[in-house]
Formats: C-alpha cells, structure tokens, sequence
C-alpha cells in the first residue's frame, strides 16, 4: 500500500519537488519571524515585530550608508502595499524610531529618517538576530550552511531564467 502524503512530506521519486520546496522556505521564514517577535517583546520594552526589526533594520543600514528612503523604498524591498508600509512607518514614527520630512522640490514625497533611538533600537534587534540565526543553525556545519545557500540561490537563479 502506497504512503499517504501530506503537505510538506518529502516527495518521492516522480513527485513535484517545487510544492515541498515552497513549503520548508515558508516554514522556516514564519519560524524565525515568530522566534524574532517572542524575543523582541519578552524584554517589557515597546513591541517589535520582526517586519518592523526588519524595516528598522534596512532603515538604519541605508542611513550609515548615506542613502535617501522613501516610503516607495520600503514596498519595493520589501514586496508589501502602501498602505502596510503605511501603518509599519505610522507606528515607528509615533514610537519615536523614524521621522518622515517633506521633500523640498515635492511635498508629496516623504524622506525617512531615522532618530538616535532607532540606532539604539538597532542594537537590541541585531543582538536578538544574531541569538535566532544561532538557533537557526545550530548543529549544521559551516560546510552544510554554505552548501544550503549555495543550492537555494542556484534554484532561484535557475526561475529567473
């Protein structure tokens, strides 16, 4: 009698491997979001989800990179509507993380800039970071990290063809 499948079963042998694929990459990034949001709200502070520490996150580095940020910046990078991208800059605004300034040349766009308590923000979420990818990767060799990367980014280069 054949094996009953279910999601995220291994495939077998004549069995399409994009549906298991999708599925371990989705896992694994709603593993390491919920990790991220459990740490980033256990210390009593303010709640940061993981989308906002990632925002924080690109938001700070394109600041040390002396890089102007729009909130268009935001959707691109990271594939969400405006108005997500709306409420996540809504809310760290009020927190007192960013501060959106009119351009001169147009009103309409808003330049992201973020304030010295981000920058410390910036240290919390990367210490937390660096605490999940440990986890991540706890128990694989260094040879096993970069041949998962390795793999993962040939498949994406081969759909991009």
């Amino acid at each position: 009698m054949k094996e009953k499948k279910t999601i995220g079963s291994s495939p077998g042998d004549g069995e399409h491997i994009g549906p298991y694929v999708r599925h371990l990459s989705k896992t694994i990034r709603i593993a390491i979001d919920e990790a991220l949001d459990k740490e980033l709200s256990s210390d009593g502070r303010a709640r940061l989800t993981s989308v906002q520490a990632h925002v924080m996150g690109y938001l700070n580095m394109q600041h040390e990179l002396g890089n102007v940020v729009y909130q268009k910046d935001i959707e691109q990078v990271f594939h969400i509507q405006r108005s997500t991208a709306t409420g996540i800059l809504k809310l760290l605004e009020q927190r007192g993380s960013i501060r959106r300034e009119c351009e001169e040349k147009d009103a309409r766009m808003k330049r992201i800039t973020v304030t010295e308590q981000a920058q410390a923000t910036k240290k919390r979420v990367d210490k937390t970071i660096e605490g999940v990818e440990k986890r991540l990767v706890q128990g694989l060799s260094e040879k096993e990290i970069k041949t998962y990367i390795d793999l993962t980014e040939k498949m994406i280069r081969n759909l991009e063809r």
